[in-house]
């Protein structure tokens, strides 16, 4: 069995359960302009880059700019880290498997770099060999500039690499990157495609399933 060159992890959604703290505060935004949190509207926000994150919130009647909006992420999603950081079940330990069989991996997501440090600090072992954040590409996820620059950084070939999401953009950005897309979605988050390797998460998962996912060969 062929190993992959490197496993890239998308983070919120996938390591770290932290959707629920975004939606908590784009809901208090929106609804402090007098806006309507939906089910819908927190679909949209699933994977997007905290750009267009605002740009949603503002179209659907948030009082604030951009710049504001993102600041207001910032400082709340931290705090709720400082208290708590929701792991997702399984991650870690998969993550540590990988790491004692010498699998290079990184981090690719579109959180700011604030973030993802404060989140890669509470890990109890050296979790990533790279880390790409929104900051560090022009075209964030379904673009796969963020993908493509963590191989690079890697010094490895981003065909023999896996990737592992969680949402529609980053599973996106992970396949149009030429990647092995391992896709943990959230409930009610699955995507009628067939491009990508559906699991239904990673609790009781190991790393040499995911070593297998690589190469499903016997």
């Amino acid at each position: 069995m062929s190993r992959p060159a490197a496993v890239l992890w998308d983070m919120d959604g996938t390591i770290v359960d932290t959707e629920g703290y975004f939606a908590e505060s784009s809901r208090a935004l929106l609804e402090e302009g007098g806006g309507q949190w939906t089910s819908g509207l927190a679909r949209s926000l699933n994977g997007a880059t905290l750009p267009d994150m605002a740009r949603t919130l503002i179209a659907a009647g948030a009082v604030a700019t951009s710049e504001e909006i993102i600041e207001r992420f910032l400082l709340d999603v931290t705090a709720r880290l400082t208290r708590e950081v929701p792991w997702k079940p399984g991650a870690v330990q998969v993550l540590a498997e990988l790491r004692e069989l010498g699998v290079p991996t990184a981090l690719v997501t579109m959180s700011y770099r604030v973030l993802a440090e404060r989140v890669v600090a509470a890990v109890p072992f050296t979790p990533f060999d790279v880390i790409v954040t929104a900051e560090d590409v022009v075209h964030g996820k379904p673009a796969p500039d963020a993908y493509l620059l963590a191989a690079r950084k890697l010094g490895v070939d981003i065909g023999d690499c896996i990737v592992v999401e969680d949402s529609a953009p980053g599973i996106t950005a992970g396949v149009a990157a030429g990647a092995r897309v391992l896709g943990v979605p959230l409930s009610g988050h699955l995507l009628d495609r067939d491009d990508f390797l559906r699991w239904n998460g990673l609790d009781g998962r190991s790393a040499a399933e995911i070593l297998r996912a690589h190469d499903p060969s016997p």
